[in-house]
Formats: structure tokens, sequence, C-alpha cells
């Protein structure tokens, strides 16, 4: 997505669900988090870069530090125990709107919209602390390039700079932690077996669904759920409706039965109801080359038309992109923009199928 939807997007997770798409954990879902449960989470990750850069000996000073892509400000504030002046910027203004009225620190923490594909609004050398977690992967390579090389522009010398970004999808090696799996693991055929054709708007009805294994990899010991999307025109409109556990072990041509409840959507169209696996902490099926299954369904009588572009996008939910940046890339942007690469070290919060890495720099 370009610039402009990148910031509609992440608008509209500020709005509807901050927390959750900071971060994700699927039983946060729905404005589920606890707000002194999810800015501790803060205070422990800030805690262990802390722990990291005095290993690594830097920065020369703790003055100033930039949170880019603050969000609520979780790590922003986090960061503040620790630095004299920090900074919070978002590309989402209903991000920065909540994390201002979460300021528990004064005019010490400041938040502020980036509204550009650049830190323009900053000079050379501002910080002495640049930090950028789980942000990169959800823009485009050019987009994280871009900011990579301005993260080391604003960066003091002597100062740290930390960040983390996927470098590709499916890279099963020797490094792999004990939760890696081959991607041909993540394959599933589903077939409805009682699935309504007509519903009313908001009416829920239970779906028996059979799920069968696929690919070549015994599904076992994996947080595995059954779920549905409902798509218009094309667009997914609703995301991530309901969920229901899928039964293990689980091998190869092996089938299990499920019962999922879905909601019908508030309004009245010809909706494409459409099923797929989801391993938490990991990915959709579908995501990982896998086929969804999809049948029609008529919400209100509706008559079926192409819908026009303007109401689909009233009613579309925001998508969450995961963009990878390989780690060659990543290095040669830090080389040309004259940082020093400290450390890499692969990192986890992507999910197995993802290979990512922290990268840790200084100037």
């Amino acid at each position: 997505m370009d610039f402009s939807q990148l910031q509609r997007t992440w608008d509209a997770f500020g709005r509807l669900d901050p927390f959750w798409a900071i971060l994700t954990d699927p039983g946060r879902r729905g404005n589920r988090w606890d707000p002194a449960e999810f800015f501790a989470t803060g205070r422990d990750e800030v805690a262990a870069l802390v722990q990291r850069a005095i290993r690594l000996g830097v920065p020369g000073r703790w003055g100033t530090a930039l949170d880019f892509g603050c969000g609520a400000g979780r790590l922003t504030q986090a960061l503040a125990d620790h630095v004299d002046q920090v900074v919070g910027i978002d590309v989402a203004p209903s991000m920065i709107d909540l994390a201002r009225r979460h300021n528990a620190h004064g005019p010490r923490c400041r938040f502020e919209v980036n509204d550009r594909p650049d830190l323009s609004r900053f000079g050379d050398a501002a910080f002495d602390v640049v930090y950028a977690g789980r942000v990169l992967q959800h823009m485009e390579p050019g987009y994280a390039e871009g900011y990579i090389r301005e993260f080391v522009r604003v960066l003091a010398p002597g100062g740290y700079l930390a960040f983390d970004v996927p470098s590709e999808l499916g890279f099963f090696g020797a490094d792999v932690s004990a939760e890696g799996r081959p991607l041909s693991t993540f394959r599933a055929s589903i077939h409805p077996i009682d699935a309504p054709r007509q519903l009313s708007p908001g009416e829920r009805r239970e779906v028996v669904i059979d799920v069968r294994n696929a690919g070549d990899g015994t599904w076992e010991g994996m947080q595995l759920n059954a779920g549905n999307h409902w798509a218009l025109g094309g667009a997914i409109v609703v995301r991530d409706d309901g969920r229901v556990g899928v039964e293990q072990p689980c091998g190869p041509g092996e089938s299990r039965r499920v019962a999922l409840r879905v909601t019908a959507p508030a309004q009245p169209g010809v909706y494409g109801l459409q099923f797929d696996v989801v391993s938490e902490g990991v990915a959709w099926f579908a995501d990982l080359g896998s086929e969804v299954a999809e049948i029609e369904v008529n919400v209100g009588n509706a008559v079926k038309r192409a819908p026009e572009p303007s109401s689909v996008a009233v009613h579309q939910e925001p998508q969450m992109e995961m963009h990878p940046v390989r780690r060659a890339r990543v290095e040669e942007s830090l080389r040309a923009a004259g940082a020093r690469l400290l450390d890499v070290q692969r990192v986890l919060h992507c999910g197995p199928a993802w290979l990512a890495f922290r990268y840790d720099c200084s100037r």
C-alpha cells in the first residue's frame, strides 16, 4: 500500500482496536487488552533494550530518544524512565491522540504525528537513542529502507540504534527455533458441510466444516484454529470473525470436523463467506500459500450486484500487511548511511514462518 493508505490503515486501527494492533495477541482482540498490562510489556521490552545497550557499550549518553512508530506510547513512556527527553512519532493521528491521553511523564515525553516517508522534521544527530520495534514490517520495503537511512541520519555520534524487520518468508535452516516448521506444513483443504446460504444482518449461525491436513507435516503442538472472514466485491470487509480449535494431532491426509460460529455482517449484501486455518502467532494458512474455501451468502435478502467501490471502502476493515526487507539490503542501507553494525540477532515475534532480525547499530 502507498503511504497515504498506510496512514489511513493505522489511523483506523487506532480508532477500532489500538492495543491489539500494536501487540497482536489473539486473545486480546476486540479491545480486551488491560491498559496496565499493555504498558507493562513496554517496560519489560525497554529494560531488555537497555541491557543490550550496556553490553554493547552504547550510547555515550542517555539524553534524547526517538520511538519510531510509537502507537499508543507503550515503549515511549518506558524509554522516558531512562532518558531526559523522548519523542514518540506515528503515522496515525488516532494513535498519537491515544498516546497523549495515556502519557504519565508530562513534557519529558512528547508525541507527534509524522505524516511523511522521512524524518525531515528532525535535524541531523538529534537523538542519542533511536528505537523501532515491530514497525518496519508493516510498510512497503521502499519506505522501510528510506526510514533506516533516516534513523542513521538523526542518530548522534556514539548513539544507539535498534530496529527489527523480517528478511524473508518461509526460511527454515539450522538456526530455526524448535517451533519452526516447514512451510508445507501450513496447508489445509476445507469443505463446508452445513453452511447457510441466507442470513439476516448480524445473525449468528453455527457452521460445520471439514478441515483436512493437505500438507506433508503433522499438525501437533500448534495453536491451531479454523476461522472465517467475510468478503464483498472481492475485498475482505470483516476479517477474523469466528474461531474454533482444531483437534490435534492431525497427520497428512487426516481430517477434523469442527463447528464454527459465524456472525453475518451488519450491512445487507451478497458476501463471500471464507474459511481458513490460522496458526496463532504465525499466520493464516492462506497467507502462506494455502487455499481458502468460500461460499456465497445473501445477507438481508440483498439484490446481487457489483458493489460501488465507495460502499466497499466504507465498511472495509483495515488490513495489517507484512513486508520483508532482505538482510543484505538492510546492511547495505546501514553502510551507505554511515552506521556501524554492532550485532544482528534473530527475533521470533513475527512467528516461525518469518526469518526476522534485530539490528543493533551505532554511528
